[in-house]
């Protein structure tokens, strides 16, 4: 596995979705559950878009493996950006944001994708 490669999908991976929720959510306003709605039918293209990323270069690595990567890059980067800016600032804390089932279904969404990915690519 390319260890830094992954991160930088996971990175990516992150990033495209913090915008996908700011836009969805704060941009245009809806609800919470019809922006998780539109989140979960979006990781569908974003997590082929991310294992295609990673995938291109050859590396035969597992899927699931990846996706764990990847999720778990994402996680750091929600402990370092999104909680300390935008969910404790609003009244939340680390336990409320990691005990979410939206937040919860999407991580696990995240590693089945990416692995799914993997095993149809063959």
């Amino acid at each position: 596995m390319r260890l830094l490669r992954a991160i930088g999908v996971g990175a990516l991976f992150w990033l495209i979705i913090f915008v996908e929720i700011s836009v969805t959510m704060i941009g245009l306003g809806f609800s919470d559950l019809t922006t998780y709605i539109i989140h979960y039918i979006l990781m569908i293209p974003l997590s082929i878009l991310c294992a295609w990323l990673y995938y291109k270069s050859g590396d035969k690595t597992n899927g699931f493996a990846l996706g764990l990567l990847v999720v778990l890059a994402g996680v750091v980067l929600d402990m370092i950006i999104t909680i300390p800016l935008f969910i404790i600032p609003q009244g939340g804390s680390y336990g409320s944001y990691f005990s979410s089932y939206y937040l919860l279904a999407g991580l696990l969404e995240g590693i089945v994708l990416i692995g799914l990915y993997k095993n149809f690519k063959r």
